[in-house]
């Protein structure tokens, strides 16, 4: 029953994007078709196949043996501050990890290597083969299918490096699914840190990521259909320059940009959670002035707003109400708070959330769907191509919604896949 529930969420949130869509008329059947096709390919390949399930399982192995050799450093570094046993002997249980020391140790080192796979040509040819495949299949141009193969594996702006030379003249079908790839998707470093957290399963977070470039492809093609000639629809040869000297190079570059992710990430969540703290005074306060016995949170309500989105994409009834404050958390705040949040009730209530709803939450909240993203989106394209900047500022609130139906449209296509 869940898994034909999830069907129709298909069904539900292909709609939805056409209704918030500025040409209905145009309805681009094929991308939509090649599109959700990918996602089950891709989908069944990694979790039905024997080969699949070892790339799985491999992935959940090699997650853990990066996120330790990244603690390692990080123990050199910080001495017994990086160390759990260290810190929960002297602290309790309840305070064994400083966050900001994890985040960025794991950031920093997948940063690190990641710019190492990219000079050494393995992430470009990974990037070009995703993005022939996707552009052949679901006739996309060559520019915002190589952005968004690249956002499987890079952050929001850094994909949109790779397509800089385009970004002047794409069209405004092509800059909306850049931005939205970019909301779908998350990066490598950051994507290790999910992978690591206890109780979410590093091979669906991988998983998530693949299926999240196609998946923002077609949300975007829907929501905003080509009209206009793009000069990138016949490219087929996909070029990719690296521009560090040598290994080394390429170490401390990742590692420079992995630091100021990591400070980016830690701003993001004392702000934000900083804000939803204060919202939460100011509604309590006003609740108590109109003589409300039991307040209602930020939290809660964002609860009720998306336990319907939860439900339609296959979750159990009584799993929605907790997975929805998640999924709004995730669009206030970020995804990491929900993940965070995630990991943290799965440890404190085991049993209480059905497997198949950790997993699709998992899927679900695998983007950078949230405000916050808006504004870096607007900053880090915008810086170049300033002649975008105004696009980018009308179209980043439909990105955000493309990049949110996206991920649920993959959760989606995982429930119907899994019992």
């Amino acid at each position: 029953m869940l898994r034909l529930i999830s069907l129709l969420g298909i069904v539900v949130f292909l709609a939805l994007a056409w209704l918030l869509s500025n040409n209905r008329r145009l309805f681009p059947w094929r991308t939509v078709l090649w599109g959700l096709g990918l996602q089950f390919f891709f989908a069944l390949f990694i979790l039905k196949t024997p080969i699949g399930r070892k790339l799985f399982d491999g992935a959940q192995t090699a997650i853990g043996q990066l996120n330790e050799s990244a603690f390692q450093g990080a123990a050199l570094v910080f001495g017994p501050l990086a160390q759990d046993k260290a810190l929960s002997a002297a602290f309790g249980p309840e305070n064994a990890v400083i966050l900001v020391i994890k985040i960025s140790a794991t950031i920093i080192f997948i940063s690190s290597l990641s710019s190492l796979l990219y000079h050494w040509g393995i992430l470009q040819r990974v990037v070009a083969a995703m993005a022939w495949v996707m552009q052949k299949a679901m006739r996309t141009s060559g520019s915002e299918s190589l952005a968004g193969a690249s956002n499987i594996f890079l952050g929001q702006t850094e994909a949109a490096l790779v397509i800089k030379p385009y970004l002047a003249k794409m069209t405004q079908s092509e800059v909306m699914a850049l931005m939205t790839t970019g909301m779908a998707t998350i990066a490598s470093g950051v994507m290790a840190v999910y992978a690591g957290m206890k109780g979410v399963n590093a091979g669906h977070i991988v998983t998530a990521s693949v299926l999240g470039a196609p998946a923002g492809l077609l949300v975007a093609k829907v929501m905003f259909p080509e009209t206009e000639k793009s000069e990138t629809g016949q490219l087929h040869h996909f070029q990719i320059d690296r521009k560090t000297i040598n290994s080394i190079d390429a170490l401390c570059q990742g590692a420079s940009e992995g630091i100021m992710l990591s400070i980016n990430v830690m701003g993001m969540l004392i702000a934000f959670v900083a804000m939803v703290a204060l919202l939460n005074i100011l509604l309590t306060g006003l609740q108590s002035g109109l003589g409300v016995v039991t307040p209602v949170t930020l939290q809660k309500l964002l609860g009720w707003v998306n336990a319907p989105f939860a439900w339609m994409m296959g979750m159990p009834a009584k799993d929605c109400g907790v997975i929805g404050q998640m999924l709004g958390e995730r669009i206030v705040l970020n995804e990491f708070v929900g993940y965070l949040d995630l990991s943290n009730y799965v440890q404190a209530h085991p049993g209480a959330l059905a497997e198949r709803s950790v997993t699709l939450a998992s899927y679900a909240l695998c983007g950078f769907a949230n405000f916050g993203s808006i504004a870096i989106q607007i900053g880090g394209i915008g810086a170049l191509a300033p002649n975008r900047r105004h696009d980018l500022a009308r179209l980043g609130p439909r990105a955000m919604i493309a990049g949110l139906i996206a991920c649920y449209l993959f959760a989606s296509v995982i429930g119907v896949l899994i019992d």
